[in-house]
Formats: structure tokens, C-alpha cells, sequence
């Protein structure tokens, strides 16, 4: 993971570097990215053929993306691309006690596959302390609202069923804020909610809290996905 940081600051620094050598008219030459009219779709992709054309735009620039402040007239945001989730993850992190399972840490690995249009499965081979756990989840995305359910079957006798919208900023970060549907584990009401937050092309972190019988909501860890190395 240090690995990745420090190859994330470099590309930071070199956009940076390769920024701060432009000029004012190199900069404006380069015309504002505007979404273009139309949605054509097609069946392996979840995005319109418009939509990923402005991703690839967005991405081409080399300026600064142009908000709206200027003029009212800026480049338009580009959207979640579910498609970022297609492929094998590398997990790991260390999950606290609670009514939903014992402590430990949580290792393994899960495999994203795309279904059709805007729907996604995945299964994650996993242990917790040498235990195993399997989660198959089914994802299903409303990109004109921006919107994603995650359901996850877990093999330790649990669903979690996560909704949320899905927002993104001007760095390219996306982020899945959901909450899930209150389950009970035992005699406890569980309640869960989080942030699925998108960094870098090739890792993500979920952070999670959790509120037991009405209590607030305190920390519940922290999980990192990286992709794996096959995959870049």
C-alpha cells in the first residue's frame, strides 16, 4: 500500500509539473468538454456511448478541468463509471467485534463480473483470522440518478443490502455513500452505513460504522480493495 501512495504523489507531482508549464493560451486552446446530445447504449457497457466519449475527453486534457464559475460555462463533470469495479481485488483489512462476527483480520480476494447493462456480481473469497467467509453481492447501478444498491450474501449468516448515490469532484474521486437496511444478528439490531471511497484507478477504501440497538454510530474499520497486479 506505501508502494501505491508514493506512485499516486508521483503522478501528482508530474501533472503538477506538467501544468505549471503551459501558458494562458495553451491552457484556453484547448475547448471546453461538453456531454454530447443523444444516448446510444450498447449491451456491455453500463455508461452511453456519450457519456464515455466525455470520460475520454475529460481524461485527454491537458489543462485544468473549467468549472462553471467561469462565465457560466464550464466543462461538464464526468460520471461514475461502474465499470471501474469489473476485475479482481487484493483485500485486506481488520474488522473489529461485533454481533455480526468476531474481530480479526480480514484478507482475500473478490472478482467483479459484469452482467448485463447497468447490473454487476461478485463473489469474495475471504478469511477472517484463518476462518473462511464467502460473500456473493449482486450491484446494481441507476446511472441518471446516480444511484447504488450493493446486496451481499455472507456465508457467516447474514444480507446486507447497501443504497446510496454515488458523487464525484472535480479530482476525479468518486465516493459511495450508503447506509444499509437494518438487520438483526442474535438479540442486537444492527445498523450500518459507510463510504465506498474511489481514489485511484487502482485501489478504493470502505470505511464503515455501525450502530448496535440504537446506540450512535461509532468506527467499524477500515478495508482496503487493490487491484490485482494482472489486472492493471
Amino acid at each position: 500500500m506505501v508502494r501505491l501512495i508514493a506512485f499516486a504523489v508521483l503522478l501528482v507531482a508530474a501533472a503538477a509539473a506538467a501544468l505549471g508549464a503551459q501558458t494562458t493560451a495553451q491552457i484556453e486552446a484547448e475547448p471546453i468538454v461538453k456531454l454530447r446530445e443523444g444516448e446510444t447504449l450498447t449491451p456491455d457497457q453500463c455508461l452511453s456511448e456519450q457519456e464515455l466519449e466525455l470520460i475520454d475527453a475529460l481524461n485527454a486534457l491537458r489543462r485544468p478541468t473549467v468549472g462553471v464559475e467561469r462565465d457560466g460555462e464550464g466543462d461538464d463533470p464526468a460520471p461514475f463509471d461502474p465499470h471501474y469495479l469489473v476485475g479482481v481485488w487484493n483485500i485486506e483489512g481488520v474488522l473489529p467485534e461485533s454481533p455480526l462476527a468476531p474481530s480479526g483480520f480480514f484478507a482475500g480476494t473478490e472478482t467483479v463480473r459484469h452482467v448485463s447493462g447497468c447490473t454487476y456480481e461478485s463473489t469474495i473469497e475471504a478469511s477472517v483470522d484463518d476462518a473462511p467467509v464467502t460473500v456473493e453481492a449482486l450491484m446494481v447501478y441507476d446511472r441518471r440518478a446516480g444511484y447504488l444498491v450493493r446486496i451481499e450474501d455472507d456465508s457467516r449468516g447474514f444480507r446486507l443490502v447497501k443504497l446510496g448515490r454515488v458523487g464525484g469532484d472535480p479530482g476525479g474521486y468518486f465516493s459511495h455513500h450508503w447506509e444499509a437496511a437494518p438487520i438483526t444478528r442474535g438479540e442486537s439490531r444492527i445498523r450500518l452505513r459507510g463510504r465506498t471511497y474511489m481514489t485511484s484507478p487502482f485501489a478504493y477504501q470502505v470505511r464503515t460504522r455501525i450502530s448496535i440497538d440504537g446506540g450512535p454510530f461509532v468506527n467499524f474499520g477500515s478495508v482496503w480493495w487493490e487491484r490485482a497486479e494482472a489486472e492493471r
